[in-house]
């Protein structure tokens, strides 16, 4: 779908073996499962996330320090690109 948008610089693929499939921000605690309602049939689904502790923490700092980077990279050259437009 990325490639097809002519967007797929913008993706990358990152595996974790052993981390689950719910990666949240570091030092939040790994949750093997959740529990929600469904609306508007009111049936509860339990979500099966998988993983185990070790795997998963170095998966949060990893993938943290990835989307931190990306957010700098991209925000950083839209500051400057308005920044140099304001002096001209």
């Amino acid at each position: 779908m990325m490639r097809a948008a002519g967007n797929d610089h913008l993706l990358t693929m990152v595996r974790y073996p052993g981390a689950g499939h719910l990666i949240e921000p570091p030092y939040t605690p790994h949750v093997m499962s959740s529990a929600y309602v469904m609306l508007p049939t009111k049936e509860k689904v339990i979500m099966m996330w998988g993983g185990s502790p070790k795997p998963h923490a170095d998966a949060q700092e990893d993938s943290w320090e990835k989307v931190l980077r990306f957010l700098w990279q991209q925000l950083s050259q839209s500051l400057l690109s308005t920044s140099s437009q304001d002096v001209m």
